[in-house]
């Protein structure tokens, strides 16, 4: 039995509360390292168990930050007994959150995919048949071919999820196919714009991971760690222990934000502004590194112009945030030396995603916090080869006379082209393309771990363009709604059920981890599995290996190892190494971190960071504002979920049941609205419900909601289409207007 009460404080506290976690205090102190030369850490001996239970030593992919753990196996039944965070990890000593905790469910739900199915009747209407494998991939690999043959490969989508360990190997296949339409619900709307931030800004992803050993002032923006990354919440809670000082920017007051010395209560949409306030203040007090920026940046007069008038006056009249605080936040983490910034969705989901991103980026750079001790710093290079390059994936296979086909290509430059880290589609123009088969007809598609029916926002239109398409095929763990509307299903395998080779550059800087196979359900294969059997019926083997094991020894060969043996050792090590621009500089066309952007110039995006208003506000949009008064973000994440997953996981729907909507307590009073009640939220585009949790955290004007829940219940049935991000084509979902009413009595 899972004790409930502990699985909820490990949530929030992002640690596992057991005799042997080991807390750790850092001492703040450091050498610089030399080369990186990779090592091999040696296994330990594997702990205690039950007679007749083994113990795997693997990691969790229930989200990408791959924690470490220990899968209790009755050998007897080849049942998972329970799963629990490894406390001998040098990486997370024993951390681990609730949906880790709670995985065995993801192979004992009954309502597992375990066999590939094809319906029969019509779609959506639940009628299924068994099928073999066999039977299922050649279905698939005719119709593909045969749509290629009429429509060309343009015809055909390859969608996908978030990165569990085989989403390269599908764009790979996405590529190898010739299928320029390839894309995922989260790409412009998470990681994305940070990514192609970093790329144009340094040339490397310096601002994704943090060295919280050595910092000296943390700001944490837009994320709240203890429900995204419980690494980095108990690194950053150690780091506090240490004295060392926390600033916090979020609209909300989030468990991270309670535990600040500075919270900064933006108004959602606004953290271009604040952060180019912030820059002013540091430009003008001094406070910046002028040998840093002398020697290693490009565009600091351009950039000191920029935000001559970004002054925190400025900055208080646009973002609500009291001038005083902007520039003691500003003074704070300048001074500090050194400083780390920690970001993630509440910039990646803005109206200027990007933007907002390239502004933070630009405090971190003049202020010298790129690539030294205790600031935003590369991972370390383990030696191995990164499936994460364009030559990887296999853009390089693609006509260059087929790329303008992709949708969105021309309009959202970075988005589709070489500067993104997977080039794909622009997914709202995608579905539109979908259901009106303009200025082409798509009439099949391939969506592997991914739910988009709900994960997509305006979900209504892109039911309607899914219901438009003659043949889908969906690979997943479960019969989600999306699943529900396709052709053929296959069931997915899940991280409980594969090996793999992984690493997270948001928690294990140094480490590169195996994970092992714990069990096996029926006949679920892994989404690498199915690729390359998929790859071999349409004519593309050559392209791809002769089974997963193959592929994970292929990418070890740089440091001489195979699979098998890595499982023996656990995990390759490679040390941290600071300043490495003194040797090579920085990957950008001037070889300096580019504060004036000249890759975002050519690509027809602005330079400088400018801030613009919401799209919807009560200053760009003051008519809508008087039907919808409210702003609604969408950024309430809860621990216990991953996106749309894990809603049929028990354990956590009992700790989560509903939805929650965070609202000020006199909003909810003025529409007759109590604590728990069911509430409907309203845009232009649609309606969703969700449940009242009253709180002050929140500005009375603000309402934040939850989302990945099904049905009525998911917000993103109000996210309107039509406006995006410059250069990246993000839809805003954080910063719409909306209203609230309460919901009739069922």
């Amino acid at each position: 039995m899972y004790n409930q009460r502990k699985l909820f404080a490990e949530a929030l506290l992002g640690r596992t509360l057991d005799p042997c976690y080991r807390a750790t205090v850092l001492s703040g102190e450091w050498q610089p390292s030399e080369a990186p030369d990779f090592t091999i850490a040696a296994a330990s001996q594997p702990p205690k168990a039950a007679p007749g239970v083994k113990v795997v030593k693997s990691a969790c992919f229930n989200c990408n930050t791959t924690c470490e753990l220990l899968i209790f196996v009755d050998e007897n039944s080849g049942k998972v007994v329970k799963v629990e965070g490894d406390p001998e990890s040098p990486i997370t000593k024993g951390v681990l959150c609730s949906k880790g905790l709670a995985a065995k469910d993801l192979v004992h739900n009954p309502g597992r995919l375990q066999y590939p199915l094809k319906r029969v009747g019509e779609r959506g209407a639940g009628q299924w048949e068994r099928i073999s494998w066999d039977e299922a991939m050649s279905t698939i690999a005719e119709k593909l071919l045969s749509y290629r043959e009429q429509y060309g490969p343009q015809g055909i989508a390859f969608l996908e999820g978030t990165r569990r360990g085989w989403s390269r190997v599908y764009s790979r296949l996405a590529n190898a196919f010739g299928a320029v339409n390839h894309g995922a619900a989260g790409w412009a709307q998470c990681l994305w714009p940070r990514l192609v931030d970093n790329t144009v800004t340094f040339g490397a992803q310096y601002m994704e991971s943090a060295d919280y050993e050595r910092t000296k002032c943390m700001l944490v923006w837009g994320v709240n760690p203890p429900v995204t990354w419980a690494i980095k919440a108990s690194e950053i809670m150690d780091a506090r222990q240490r004295g060392v000082p926390l600033i916090v920017i979020d609209p909300h007051m989030s468990e991270t934000a309670a535990k600040a010395d500075l919270w900064l209560q933006l108004r959602p949409g606004t953290d271009t502004a604040l952060a180019l306030a912030m820059i002013h203040v540091v430009i003008e007090k001094k406070l910046f590194d002028q040998e840093f920026v002398a020697n290693w940046t490009v565009g600091f007069d351009q950039l000191k112009e920029h935000v001559a008038k970004c002054t925190p006056q400025w900055g208080e009249r646009i973002t609500r945030v009291p001038a005083e605080l902007i520039v003691r936040a500003a003074e704070m983490y300048a001074k500090a030396k050194h400083a780390s910034i920690s970001r993630c969705l509440g910039l990646d989901e803005v109206h200027d995603s990007l933007q907002a991103c390239r502004a933070t980026s630009l405090l971190a750079a003049i202020t010298g916090n790129i690539g030294v001790p205790g600031g935003n710093i590369i991972v370390s290079s383990r030696g191995e080869t990164s499936q994460n390059t364009l030559d990887f994936i296999g853009h390089q296979w693609l006509p260059p006379e087929s790329l303008p086909l992709r949708i969105g290509y021309d309009q959202f430059p970075l988005l589709g082209g070489k500067l993104s880290p997977v080039p794909s589609n622009h997914m709202p123009t995608l579905w539109e393309t979908i259901a009106t088969g303009e200025p082409y007809p798509i009439k099949a598609a391939l969506i592997f771990g991914s739910n988009a029916v709900v994960g997509y926002s305006n979900a209504k239109r892109v039911k309607e363009a899914i219901h438009n398409l003659e043949f889908l095929v969906v690979t997943d763990l479960f019969m989600t709604p999306t699943a529900e509307l396709a052709d053929i299903v296959l069931p997915a395998s899940s991280w409980l059920e594969r090996d793999n080779i992984i690493s997270s550059f948001q928690t294990s800087y140094t480490y590169t981890i195996v994970q092992q196979k714990a069990v096996t359900l029926a006949e679920a294969r892994s989404d690498v599995e199915i690729v390359i059997d998929l790859a071999n019926r349409l004519g593309l083997g050559e392209y791809f290996w002769k089974d997963p094991e193959d592929l994970y020894n292929h990418l070890l060969e740089p440091i001489g190892l195979t699979l098998r043996e890595l499982q023996a050792k656990r995990r390759i090590y490679a040390p941290l190494s600071f300043w490495q621009y003194e040797k090579a500089g920085f990957k950008t066309p001037s070889g300096k971190i580019e504060l004036f952007s000249s890759l975002m110039a050519e690509n027809g995006c602005k330079p400088l960071p400018p801030y613009t208003e919401p799209f919807e506000s009560p200053t760009s949009t003051p008519e809508l504002a008087r039907d919808y008064p409210y702003i609604l973000t969408t950024g309430g994440r809860v621990p216990f979920f991953r996106h749309t997953e894990n809603r049929q996981n028990p354990i956590l729907r009992e700790m989560c049941p509903k939805p929650p909507v965070f609202i000020h307590p006199e909003t909810a009073a003025r529409h007759g609205i109590g604590d728990g009640d069911k509430m409907v939220i309203e845009t232009k585009t649609g309606m969703a419900s969700g449940y009242a949790r009253l709180t002050e955290g929140l500005q009375p004007d603000v309402i934040q909601a939850s989302p990945g829940w099904w049905g009525e219940e998911n917000i993103n049935l109000v996210i309107p289409w039509g406006q995006y991000a410059e250069g990246i084509g993000t839809v805003s979902m954080r910063g719409i207007l909306c209203r609230v009413k309460a919901a009739k009595a069922d």
